[in-house]
């Protein structure tokens, strides 16, 4: 089986003949902050994993306008300006009325996709999984800011649903144009949890947001994609709900916040997760030890269905994360990764 096929496996539940992974590491970060030699094995330590599933993004950073200064912010095709990965400025924050003269970006823009040909053929037996990234809440609340979309739906709802509805046009035209590219699956994200919590009553969420996602999810499915999402937090109560829409695979599993064995025993067999590994605890501060335990207990727990499991990390790796576990990391996957959740 090539990489394709095996992804492709563990979502459908078909029998992969092994664990696929794929291990997210902020290179740049360590690049800057850690030694050369540790960088040099990090490095030796990525090429040599398999890349069984390529992120592929359509409108590439490269064409964010640059804003200059000492703090080197970037103001991206929506009018927010970002520093680093936070966005700081939100072209609709002040008023409603800014809204009546906001330019929204073209789907359609002229090359937005023709770097994505050039990876795709590089990449001809790997998964492919086109992006539909900060989908709808997160798109909104960088155009909003985030208070003011938590209480937009309650005080300005018709505003809020205009909004919502030419977010979701632009959207399902990006989808439309992933799907006749030919891609594999398609990563949508909104991130709805707190580490405690929903960051909404559940019963908010599904009339607000709910019929859209179906909407982008039917669309997918129709053109021969899986259904990834990541939703960072604690989003229990709304899985069953996503599941119930046409999701097929949830990202990222983080153990601070969902507990792994209820999400086994709940929903294991019915959603294929990706991730787990814990880069707030057991990946900075535990031992090489604990890392490979974890890494077996959720292959044992996600993956004995027949497939169900993508390994990988809760979010990206940090340079503060020790050397030894992040050796430890990969030498776990690549052991446990070949053999049957059940032996394990």
């Amino acid at each position: 089986m090539n990489s394709r096929e095996i992804v492709t496996a563990a979502i459908e539940f078909t029998g992969p003949e092994r664990i696929p992974y794929s291990i997210d590491i902020d290179i740049i970060r360590f690049r800057l902050e850690r030694s050369p030699d540790d960088v040099q094995e990090i490095e030796k330590l990525m090429e040599e994993a398999p890349t069984d599933f390529v992120t592929l993004w359509h409108a590439p950073f490269k064409e964010w306008r640059s804003v200059g200064g000492p703090e080197a912010r970037r103001v991206d095709e929506w009018g927010v300006t970002w520093h680093q990965n936070n966005a700081v400025a939100h072209p609709l924050e002040a008023d409603w009325k800014l809204l009546d003269d906001y330019s929204f970006p073209d789907p359609h823009k002229p090359g937005r996709f023709d770097h994505v040909i050039t990876e795709i053929e590089q990449n001809e037996e790997r998964y492919l999984l086109g992006t539909v990234w900060y989908t709808l809440f997160e798109r909104m609340w960088t155009l909003r800011g985030f208070e003011n979309m938590l209480t937009d739906p309650y005080l300005n709802y018709d505003r809020f649903v205009f909004l919502r509805e030419k977010l979701l046009d632009f959207d399902m035209e990006i989808l439309k144009q992933w799907l006749e590219i030919g891609v594999d699956g398609i990563f949508f994200s909104d991130d709805w949890g707190w580490q405690s919590g929903l960051l909404m009553n559940p019963d908010d969420w599904r009339e607000l947001y709910k019929p859209c996602y179906k909407k982008l999810f039917d669309m997918a499915h129709q053109g021969g994609a899986h259904v990834w999402m990541h939703s960072c937090g604690h989003v229990t109560e709304i899985i069953p709900d996503l599941i119930e829409i046409g999701l097929d695979v949830l990202n990222p599993v983080q153990p601070q916040a969902m507990e792994v064995n209820e999400l086994g025993n709940r929903f294991g067999g019915e959603l294929c997760f990706h991730g787990g590994v814990d880069v707030q605890g057991t990946l900075p501060r535990g031992t090489a030890e604990d890392v490979d335990s974890e890494v077996k207990h959720l292959i044992k727990t996600f993956g004995c269905f027949g497939g169900g499991y993508i390994g990988g990390t809760s979010h990206t790796i940090l340079p503060d994360t020790p050397l030894e576990n992040i050796r430890a990391l990969f030498e776990a996957f690549e052991r446990y990764s070949k053999r049957q959740a059940s032996d394990l």
